[in-house]
């Protein structure tokens, strides 16, 4: 199987000769160059039942690693899980126009933000209209900056709950239905484009002009009439498999390492999903160059949260709402209910006795051979 790792050692070298990388875009490609090398170090994993060692070197666990996101993924399910009701859940997606990608590329942080912000605003605003839901309900929102093809598409998938409280009363939603997909993409539009206006935008020289109000207002003037790409998608299985779904979407990365099919002659193929026809996978050959590229346009700003919870999931108030909620809906022995959550948890066993009981030792020497 070929890796994004693959890729970066063979042909970064030449891709960082031609082209200038940012403080975050350093950090991740020498994360993921070294990943599970000898320049992160080692560590030893003692057998507690026959003394066996095993010596493994250590991950990077950079969160644009494709090696690094399995453990991750389940330890954070594991944390989640605790807070699944017993509701549907509705899969909400909105997504801003192409026209604006270069504007955010130039201000990520903020661009991200506002688009968390226009988002969690639209869907509480609009369950809390009694015209739909009347009631507050709980928002899961992930950040993905890429389309199939890497492209730079940033968008919002939000995890929302089928039904929410109002005076003490647990309300639910009507089967298959939240509230109208025109009218949350037409509320969306309008406070993503009202503060992106109030951003103060860093801007490279050929867009500087759009620092003036009344040239800004001019560029956003066609993005009020043009239909924006939002969807909502209603509950599919039990509310047991949320969980598994969005712990999918949590930790996907730009591309996986199983979707790379060759890296051969500066050319990568990798597969992909094409939505415009009827979701067929085909292939897609680029060069080595623009792979790297479109990789490194994915890198988030540090420390930036690309995971963030509203409404009766907002982290001060989560533990009490969720007890609140849990009572109301009639849920009263919650630990019957995840008992049923199977996890796919890849655990290390003993290569001689077969045991999985280990005491672990880490070394971030350089190098050790």
């Amino acid at each position: 199987m070929y890796t994004v790792q693959d890729i970066f050692l063979i042909y970064g070298p030449s891709y960082i000769k031609e082209h200038k990388l940012s403080k975050d875009e350093w950090k991740v490609y020498n994360s993921i160059t070294n990943c599970k090398t000898k320049e992160l170090g080692f560590h030893t994993i003692t057998c507690e039942h026959c003394g066996k060692v095993t010596t493994s070197f250590n991950s990077c666990r950079n969160r644009h690693c494709p090696l690094c996101q399995s453990y991750a993924r389940e330890k954070w399910i594991q944390n989640e899980a605790s807070y699944l009701l017993d509701c549907p859940y509705f899969h909400i997606v909105t997504t801003v126009p192409h026209e604006l990608n270069e504007i955010a590329l130039y201000n990520k942080k903020e661009f991200y933000n506002i688009l968390f912000k226009a988002t969690s605003e639209s869907i509480l605003e609009l369950s809390n209209d009694p015209k739909w839901l009347g009631a507050k309900v709980g928002i899961t929102s992930i950040l993905h900056t890429w389309g199939q093809t890497m492209e730079f598409h940033p968008h919002i998938h939000s995890i929302v709950t089928g039904g929410g409280i109002k005076n003490n009363k647990w309300i639910s939603s009507k089967e298959n239905y939240l509230f109208k997909v025109q009218v949350l993409s037409s509320l969306f539009r309008g406070k993503f484009l009202s503060m992106l206006k109030a951003l103060n935008l860093s801007l490279p020289n050929h867009l500087a002009y759009l620092k003036d109000y009344n040239q800004l207002n001019k560029f956003l003037e066609p993005l009020y009439k043009k239909d924006w790409v939002t969807y909502i998608e209603p509950p599919k299985g039990s509310s047991e498999n949320v969980i598994e779904y969005i712990g999918r979407y949590s930790f996907r990365v730009a591309i996986s390492n199983q979707r790379i099919k060759d890296i051969s002659n500066g050319k990568i193929t990798f597969e992909y999903k094409d939505y415009k026809d009827n979701s067929k996978i085909k292939t897609m050959t680029i060069s080595a160059n623009e792979f790297i590229r479109r990789f490194l346009l994915n890198v988030l700003p540090k420390h930036f949260t690309k995971i963030k919870h509203y409404g009766l999931l907002t982290n001060r108030n989560k533990k009490h709402l969720i007890k609140l909620c849990r009572i109301l809906i009639g849920q009263t022995i919650f630990s019957d209910f995840t008992s049923t959550l199977k996890r796919k948890v890849i655990e290390f066993v003993c290569p001689d006795c077969g045991m999985n009981k280990f005491l672990y030792s880490f070394f971030y020497k350089r190098s050790y051979c």
